[in-house]
């Protein structure tokens, strides 16, 4: 079997990731996917080419993915035109693939496997699970939430989110919609609840 985990930007998908993760689902992380694309060759070159010098730094006299100047290629005041389209199209092919791998790698292991992506429909990921499950979270908690953790303001936030499925959109496509009011707790045993279900579906 194969989750679909998608959910908006600081809504609490990467908690719930973890909470599957403790009860034994195999996890593929497609932002550290992506994270691992920042010193490869030929992916560094492409985003030099698309993005210009100002999105590449050196370390270790190699060139790297400037993750942070990237940020604000795409999203930030003074984005390049079609930025999103750009990175969209250097980077699906290659974590989509590499989701694949994962999912052979799973199932020879014998796990559940689940496809923690932010852009699951975006990519048609979603094609290859049997079930979806969408984070969803208040407005003012995710902004809070994601410009604490990427060091961004409010403005740049809300932007990420303009390029995001809106969660009116999760809630009429996914299978199981997790809602996080910000209580531990509370989410925990809200993820419980789906994956009871989610397993009891497929007579695991």
């Amino acid at each position: 079997m194969i989750i679909g985990l998608t959910g908006e930007s600081g809504a609490g998908k990467s908690t719930v990731a973890r909470l599957l993760e403790m009860n034994g689902f195999y996890i593929i992380d497609c932002d550290a996917i992506s994270r691992t694309l920042d010193t490869d060759k030929a992916y560094v070159a492409a985003i030099e080419s698309a993005f210009g010098a100002a999105a590449v730094s050196f370390s270790g006299g190699k060139k790297r993915v400037n993750r942070k100047m990237l940020g604000a290629l795409i999203f930030g005041k003074d984005a390049v035109e079609g930025g999103v389209a750009k990175i969209n199209a250097i980077s699906h092919p290659i974590i989509i693939a590499k989701v694949h791998e994962s999912i052979a790698l799973a199932r020879a292991a014998g796990k559940t496997a689940v496809i923690d992506a932010p852009l699951l429909f975006e990519t048609e990921l979603d094609k290859v699970c049997d079930v979806t499950v969408g984070v969803v979270a208040p407005l003012d908690a995710r902004i809070a939430r994601l410009c604490a953790r990427d060091g961004i303001n409010a403005d740049v936030a809300k932007r990420r989110f303009a390029n995001q499925k809106s969660e009116e959109f999760l809630k009429n496509n996914c299978t199981y919609i997790i809602s996080n009011d910000g209580e531990n707790e509370a989410l925990a045993k809200k993820v419980l609840a789906v994956t009871e279900k989610i397993t009891k579906g497929f007579g695991k």
